[in-house]
């Protein structure tokens, strides 16, 4: 478990309000053995429990809970905008998995405040490990491709066979190539004009 990870700021909750894991699977209406997993065992923290947590302990910050930024309890009222989630299109931080792209119905919907995402993707693959892991979450937005690509930064590129993550650098010599950039696969060039959709990845949930 990380140190600040998601899995910690859930137990950090459920001893706050002073409930194990018998209570609050009741008062989430979360299987038991579903919770003890994600909570004290090796199981990932679904999104599920989450929602719950937020839905249920309405003075639990949900930027401090899903980020790990700020106070856990609620200071003030912040704007908070719902950002579709699709959670059966997972994001390739490799090349590991091709994926629909036609589905449009999002699975589920995060709240952020302050944070100003299109879409939240889960990741699947490793090549962008240690900065997003696999199973992790990001929030991206929508670049016209027209503003191009900020040198270094990290991005979602959607091609006809593809979606990934990679921090993207410009070719020094031809400005038509991107080269995608991962600290666990080899580098690679794609050029821009097989880049179908282009996202900037703005934020990122560790799910554990």
């Amino acid at each position: 478990m990380k140190e600040n990870g998601i899995k910690q700021r859930v137990a950090e909750v459920l001893r706050f309000k002073k409930i194990n894991v018998n209570r609050a699977s009741k008062i989430l209406s979360i299987p038991q053995r579903t919770l003890n997993r994600q909570v004290n065992e090796d199981g990932n923290i679904s999104m599920d429990l989450l929602y719950a947590m937020l839905d249920t302990f309405t003075d639990i910050s949900p930027l401090w809970l899903l980020l790990g930024e700020g106070e856990m309890l609620n200071s003030q009222p912040e704007v908070t905008h719902k950002v579709p989630y699709y959670n059966d299109l997972p994001v390739s931080a490799g090349f590991k998995d091709v994926v629909d792209a036609g589905r449009e119905a999002p699975s589920s919907y995060i709240s952020l405040p302050g944070k100003s995402a299109d879409f939240y993707f889960p990741v699947s693959g490793t090549s962008m490990e240690p900065e997003i892991n696999d199973g992790d979450i990001v929030g991206v937005k929508r670049v016209d491709r027209s503003e191009g690509i900020v040198h270094g930064d990290v991005y979602m590129l959607v091609t006809n066979d593809n979606r990934m993550i990679k921090r993207c650098y410009h070719d020094n010599n031809d400005p038509g190539l991107i080269w995608c950039v991962s600290p666990n696969y080899p580098s690679f060039p794609i050029h821009k004009n097989d880049v179908c959709a282009l996202f900037k990845v703005v934020n990122r949930i560790e799910t554990f």
